[in-house]
């Protein structure tokens, strides 16, 4: 195998985690004696620019969180000759949904993931929105997976507890939205309290959001949760997600599919990636064993 990479860092990336593990991986190529360019993103956007334009490397290295690793995705699926290189992906943000997916939660772990060169293609889930398509890796959500991310954003003080202040917030003061969702043909109209989109099991710090989900099985992981469900009975499902467990109760809808279409009445926010941005509504499908990671 040639050993010969470029790594890509969002160096603000959990308060300079990106930074740190840069330097380790320095020290293990260096050991390897690999060929390496290292290249720090500037400014938000610059990841999916520096990954649209690269067709200098058919190895590249992604350091960051679940939005960095997006912003990568976005600028993958622009560049021509995307279909000859292979991705790693390591840990640098808060969560690292994705990675935990892979086992690679950890650098340590990550990083041998990377070393053994074992490739695995998988799937890409598209997202057509009003005025443009877009990519993602992780999740699609809907309602209230979105609320908390917008409130937990301004809680940034509060440090990683925000997340648990601003789901408690929304246990407390559901939004019932009403939409029309579209899932493979079958129409639901109703009100409803989240709708998740998944391409892996994990969403979060390692909340197993869609236990039944696959990278590479060509089908989108959906749970979908209308708003008649009691607060009683969100809280303990808030609290099986960590276990996957939730998919079982009686006001959880738990299926793997082909397409989401989802129409609100009104047009609000997604939850992208564990980032806000990009609104309904939204048709979200999927591009079979379109990425190429070690893994």
């Amino acid at each position: 195998m040639n050993h010969k990479y470029l790594i890509l860092y969002n160096p603000v990336s959990c308060n300079g985690k990106s930074s740190k593990i840069v330097e380790k991986l320095k020290l293990d190529f260096d050991k390897l004696k690999y060929s390496y360019k290292y290249i720090q993103t500037q400014y938000p956007g610059h990841m999916t620019e520096l990954c649209e334009k690269n067709q200098s490397y058919n190895q590249v290295i992604i350091i960051g969180g679940d939005g960095t690793f997006n912003e990568a995705v976005n600028g993958i699926m622009l560049n021509p000759l995307a279909d000859q290189q292979v991705f790693g992906f390591l840990p640098g943000g808060t969560g690292n949904s994705f990675l935990y997916d892979l086992g690679g939660e950890k650098y340590s772990k990550a990083i041998e993931i990377i070393k053994k060169g074992q490739i695995k293609n998988i799937d890409i889930l598209k997202l057509n929105l009003k005025k443009s398509v877009k990519y993602s890796i992780n999740i699609v959500g809907w309602g209230l997976v979105s609320d908390v991310n917008i409130m937990s954003e301004k809680l940034r003080f509060f440090g990683s507890a925000r997340y648990n202040i601003a789901s408690a917030y929304y246990i407390f003061n559901k939004k019932h939205r009403y939409a029309t969702i579209e899932i493979d043909g079958r129409k639901i109209e109703d009100n409803f309290l989240f709708l998740l989109c998944s391409n892996t099991i994990h969403t979060g710090k390692g909340m197993k959001a869609a236990p039944h989900a696959k990278l590479d099985d060509g089908l989108l992981d959906v749970t979908i949760v209308k708003s008649n469900i009691p607060t009683t009975s969100l809280i303990s499902l808030l609290l099986k997600i960590f276990s996957g467990k939730h998919i079982y109760s009686k006001y959880v809808e738990y299926q793997q599919v082909e397409t989401v279409k989802i129409y609100p009445s009104k047009n609000e926010m997604l939850n992208i990636d564990g980032e806000n941005k990009w609104s309904t509504p939204v048709v979200i499908s999927v591009i079979p064993k379109k990425l190429s990671i070690y893994a």
